[in-house]
């Protein structure tokens, strides 16, 4: 039903937009030709590799078979150096990625009425979150500013709006009620601000010390880097900070949510005796790899294990949910489900059905999974076009 309905996009402001992208990239190619000392390919990793390396002098970070690797890696380092160029060429790859990826392509795949039909996957995940193709509208990015101009291509009909309604924090909460922790419990029971809660522990704050903005960040990674089973190296890349940093704030989080680390335990073991592990809602995955000699093979497995338990459940309470909702909105004309990105459903609706509809399916999305000690909590906002609806 979702994907005969199709979303609605406006090809004139994405021209508008492709030519906004296209101007920005010229100038950025100008200022990395001045700063190069003459023309190349951009795109070339070959002539980036000579231009940094050789004519620019650089320290190379590192080689491969080739010759001088310039991945994003390598390009964040040499921007942390304060190389120039570095920023201007990572701008450029990301703008040119979103230009070839969504701005050019999605207008020429609309249908006459200028709706586009992706294909949800029921089986492309392993974790059994639904995926989306031809287009994959999942993907467009959600914290950048071109992530939100893209999404503002995305439009109602004429006298309807777009509902967005996501869950929040549902992984979490499906965590605490997995390992019914305690103080992850107790946070969500009394509506404190989890990523917050999570920082003070983490810097060690005293009860009147404010937790800053990146102090809150830092927190919300750890928060959910344990959920996917990040280790202490993989954390402290992200945060740049050192691994041994890194290791103690994994320890102190487990210092305030003991039954979390038990939990782990517990999945990585049954997953070592039985091969597979199960969801909340007794969904098998088998782990390859869970008794293996080799140690990289192995904590991935178990990374694998952990992380199936938590996202597998949440991706099912998303497709019972839609399930409970389609057979409510079935029959109806003045609103259809049209997308699923994760934990967040987008409908359109008859502009003044908007409220009315907003009340039911929140209620339905807060009430179709009972959980012991944990509620559900939704978020939900109303706009002409997608990204008001974030």
């Amino acid at each position: 039903s979702m994907e005969n309905e199709g979303i609605k996009i406006s090809p004139e402001y994405f021209s508008n937009y492709s030519e906004e992208l296209e101007l920005r990239l010229n100038q950025l190619t100008e200022k990395i030709y001045e700063i190069a000392g003459g023309e190349f390919n951009i795109n070339s990793p070959k002539q980036l590799g000579e231009v940094l390396f050789l004519n620019l002098n650089i320290p190379p970070v590192k080689k491969t078979k080739t010759g001088f690797s310039t991945d994003s890696e390598v390009l964040e380092k040499l921007r942390e150096q304060g190389h120039e160029i570095a920023e201007s060429i990572l701008e450029y790859r990301r703008l040119s990625k979103l230009k070839s990826t969504y701005v050019d392509p999605l207008p020429k795949m609309v249908d006459e009425n200028n709706r586009l039909h992706t294909t949800f996957n029921q089986t492309g995940t392993a974790t059994g979150r639904l995926s989306s193709s031809d287009p994959n509208l999942q993907n467009i990015p959600v914290r950048t500013e071109e992530g939100m101009k893209i999404r503002r291509g995305f439009i109602a009909e004429t006298g309807h709006v777009l509902l967005g309604i996501d869950y929040s924090q549902i992984e979490l909460r499906v965590l605490a009620e997995i390992s019914q922790d305690e103080n992850l419990i107790k946070a969500y029971a009394e509506n404190q601000d989890l990523h917050s809660l999570t920082a003070r522990k983490l810097f060690e704050l005293d009860i009147d010390e404010e937790v800053t903005r990146e102090q809150r960040d830092a927190a919300k990674t750890v928060n959910f880097s344990i959920i996917y089973g990040k280790t202490a190296f993989g954390l402290s890349q992200e945060l740049k900070i050192s691994p041994k940093e890194a290791s103690e704030y994994i320890s102190r989080y487990f210092d305030q949510y003991p039954s979390v680390k038990h939990l782990e335990k517990e999945i990585i073991m049954y997953a070592e005796e039985h091969g597979y592990v199960e969801t909340y809602f007794k969904r098998k995955r088998i782990i390859e790899g869970i008794n293996s000699k080799n140690r990289v093979i192995k904590s991935q497995a178990e990374r694998m294990a952990v992380n199936t338990v938590i996202q597998g459940t949440a991706a099912e309470i998303l497709k019972k949910v839609m399930i409970n909702l389609y057979d409510v909105l079935k029959d109806k004309n003045d609103i259809h489900m049209l997308l699923q990105v994760h934990d967040e459903l987008i409908f359109e609706v008859e502009k003044e059905k908007a409220l009315e509809y907003k009340d039911l399916i929140e209620n339905i999305m807060k009430e179709s999974i009972k959980f012991s000690k944990v509620k559900l909590e939704v978020n939900s906002s109303i706009g002409e076009n997608w990204s008001e609806t974030k």
